[in-house]
């Protein structure tokens, strides 16, 4: 597998490849996302399948909304700050009301461009899409993940919006997805009794860190992966929670409207009040000109950092 396959990008291009190759028809929209998607093969070997609009998020949802009323499978692609906000009214008001079976890719989220300022680190965009309705949201961790949800959304019509974050995975991050297919429950990668930590997208690989580094102290840790965010696995996160007095959550977006708003919201519906929640995030603020890796520190988003704050937690208790 050569070094473009450990990337998100290529795993999307490829997994609608494979798609259009079996005979599936779809449409694919760029905003002038043509090369930062590394759809460029699918613009050669399926000139019919591909439309750029250049800088134009707003009309992109009105033509994506016009196309899939005609029958069309339709994918639009481009940087989740500018997707998910300029053309919010047209996703909301045609995507949304009419559950058009249209998915919207979001590159960029999360940490990755803090170096480029506010405008292009949307800390906000789950907390946007999930308010809207008939939405799927989906934050794929792995190279697996992303053709598991291609696979997923060909088979379900309908709105969704994928959310990637940094698309660069290292090789060791390639088999990390094999452990169930099934996007409507939590993927369960570790399982302990005493701290549950919940994950979604890049914050994945922190996460699982922590719990390792826990469990060599003796503290039994599980983790849980969601693929699909929204609408959220409540069984399996409930069922945890069962022998767990510690959840901690991670995810690149910021405090509000998250991973963790969601879970804070399930635990008050449930009347779950004897666990303690310990959330890692950004912020609405974050620090400009700083590096992924810095940016990543500078949020607690670790795997040492998450560990020892939750063997401090602990030690408190």
């Amino acid at each position: 597998m050569s070094s473009q396959s450990f990337d998100l990008r290529s795993a999307f291009s490829a997994a609608l490849i494979t798609k259009a190759n079996a005979g599936n028809a779809f449409t694919l929209i760029s905003v002038d996302s043509r090369k930062s998607a590394q759809v460029e093969r699918i613009e050669t070997d399926y000139p019919d399948y591909f439309l750029d609009l250049g800088v134009m998020e707003q009309c992109a949802a009105g033509v994506a909304a016009g196309l899939a009323s005609c029958g069309h499978k339709v994918f639009v692609v481009g940087i989740a700050s500018f997707i998910t906000m300029r053309a919010y009214e047209q996703i909301r008001t045609v995507l949304s009301h009419g559950n058009y079976d249209v998915k919207i890719v979001g590159l960029w989220s999360g940490l990755y461009h803090t170096f480029q300022g506010h405008t292009h680190v949307p800390h906000e965009d789950v907390s946007i899409m999930r308010t809207l309705d008939n939405v799927s949201i989906y934050c794929p961790s792995t190279y697996v993940d992303m053709h598991n949800i291609i696979d997923r959304l060909f088979v379900e019509r309908g709105f969704a919006y994928i959310r990637v974050e940094s698309p660069f995975l290292s090789p060791t991050m390639r088999e990390h997805g094999r452990e169930s297919s099934d996007l409507d429950r939590l993927q369960i990668l570790r399982r302990g009794h005493r701290v549950t930590i919940v994950s979604t997208g890049r914050s994945l690989f922190a996460a699982i860190a922590a719990a390792d580094l826990l469990n060599d102290t003796d503290i039994s840790c599980s983790v849980l992966n969601a693929i699909r965010i929204w609408p959220f696995d409540e069984t399996t996160l409930l069922t945890a929670l069962k022998t767990t007095d510690i959840l901690v959550t991670v995810e690149e977006h910021g405090k509000v409207g998250g991973l963790a708003s969601i879970i804070s919201e399930i635990l008050v519906q449930h009347g779950i009040d004897g666990v303690r929640h310990l959330p890692f995030s950004g912020s609405p603020k974050y620090p400009s000109n700083l590096a992924y890796g810095d940016a990543l520190d500078s949020f607690g988003l670790t795997g040492v950092t998450i560990s020892n704050a939750v063997a401090q937690m602990i030690a408190r208790s």
